[in-house]
């Protein structure tokens, strides 16, 4: 049952002292211009003595609970829950909403949308668009329930030693968090410890260049963990960034940079579903929780515009018809014969703006004679699918470290005619 949005647009003469703070804080919520006040005076049924609205800590179930007894004609209940939603969560935009609504069907007679210049009608309704648009992803996200022991599509292999990995469905504006419990034998196993409502680009996704305000989609990984204390007010708790741009997305000549997930700017709980620059952008309590968590560099991060879930035997199939090809290259890593190991490489090979002709012979010369040194560890095997079918394939070199700890090597496969070949090979 869906009641946004009889009218957001409603005041209180001076009887009616809650509703015109209630007013205040929406307005200010929401940016909307104060207003005369028009007569009129609440009208529904008091609780039932003794009971009261449950208290959450998350808004967004308090959301659900509304429209709940809502749709049980428990009006008077729900009134309280958004009372007590908005109490506690002042900035919580579609909390506000919820409760003017409320408080305006609750009258003898509701208030309706006032005259107002075209302009300013524009802007208004627009921004009662995107609130509306916000309660139904929230409303009509998969449960946690639904999706026990489903995997997204993208992911082939995790080793135990890679801790996470995200997943964000940008059609449902959702981030699933999920703590890998995957054993050796390969077969995965994932736990959901968290999902919640984000924001993404404000023209949507599918990023091609620097300010075209959109999410990138595909494959990526976090690099670096920032405190809100060292930010500007916009990125809220924190950030963690990716490597937008990846291996594949400069092949394709993609530009911008700077794509995080982060906070929300105080003055906001969360924003609309598309409103950022590109970013995903959680709620800062949620965002606070993921910045507690540990190792969380190289975590993956898959950004999609509509998930696909499997479950774990169907994802482990990708991984089983890959594998053969990447034992081979690493036999050919191990060896001597450079040909061997070139028959792997795409002519389409890129690495610092340069083609294989001209990067081989120093590719070949570091990258053979494994065999008298420890082998690669396989830390991830992601793969993603556009008008590319990439395999991405994360592994860790106990041969070499640096000042951050251990080394990486992240390489990028894509199918030709059949057969996987490399695009790209460097250091994480």
């Amino acid at each position: 049952m869906m009641i946004l949005v009889t009218s957001f647009w409603w005041w209180a003469d001076t009887e009616g002292s809650n509703m015109k703070n209630a007013w205040g804080q929406v307005s200010h919520s929401l940016g909307l211009p104060s207003s005369p006040a028009l007569q009129w005076r609440l009208a529904f049924n008091p609780l039932p003595e003794g009971s009261q609205a449950p208290i959450t800590p998350d808004p967004e179930q308090s959301v659900r609970q509304i429209y709940a007894q809502l749709g049980e004609g428990e009006r008077a209940q729900a009134l309280a829950t958004a009372s007590m939603l908005v109490a506690r969560f002042p900035n919580f935009q579609l909390g506000q909403l919820l409760y003017a609504d409320l408080l305006n069907i609750s009258t003898a007679n509701p208030v309706d949308w006032p005259a107002a210049d075209d302009n300013n009608a524009a802007s208004l309704r627009k921004r009662l668009d995107e609130l509306i648009l916000e309660s139904k992803r929230r409303l009509q996200r998969d449960s946690a329930q639904s999706l026990q022991g489903k995997i997204p599509t993208a992911l082939a292999f995790l080793s135990p030693q890679q801790a996470y990995v995200a997943a964000v469905d940008a059609s449902k504006s959702r981030l699933y968090w999920f703590q890998n419990r995957s054993g050796s034998d390969g077969r995965l196993q994932l736990h959901l410890v968290k999902e919640s409502y984000i924001s993404v680009g404000i023209n949507g996704v599918g990023k091609d260049k620097e300010g075209d305000g959109k999410t990138p989609l595909g494959v990526y990984f976090i690099l670096r963990n920032l405190p809100g204390e060292g930010l500007p007010d916009l990125f809220g708790a924190g950030a963690l960034t990716l490597n937008y741009p990846n291996a594949v997305d400069l092949m394709r000549k993609k530009t911008g940079s700077g794509i995080w997930l982060h906070g929300t700017p105080s003055a906001q709980y969360a924003r609309a579903p598309e409103s950022t620059d590109g970013c995903v952008v959680l709620s800062n309590p949620e965002m606070g929780r993921l910045l507690q968590m540990p190792d969380l560099r190289m975590t993956p991060v898959i950004l999609a515009e509509q998930l696909e879930w499997v479950n774990a035997e169907q994802a482990g199939q990708t991984w089983v018809a890959f594998k053969p090809t990447l034992d081979k290259w690493m036999q050919a890593r191990n060896g001597r014969d450079p040909e061997a190991l070139k028959i792997h490489y795409s002519p389409r090979y890129e690495q610092d703006g340069m083609a294989l002709t001209q990067v081989w012979p120093r590719l070949a010369q570091t990258t053979l004679g494994y065999s008298q040194t420890q082998p690669l560890e396989l830390v991830s095997v992601l793969n993603w699918k556009d008008q590319d079918n990439t395999m991405v394939v994360t592994m860790k070199d106990p041969n070499q470290t640096h000042p951050q700890g251990a080394a990486y090597l992240r390489t990028y496969w894509q199918k030709e005619n059949g057969q996987w070949r490399l695009v790209f090979q460097g250091p994480t």
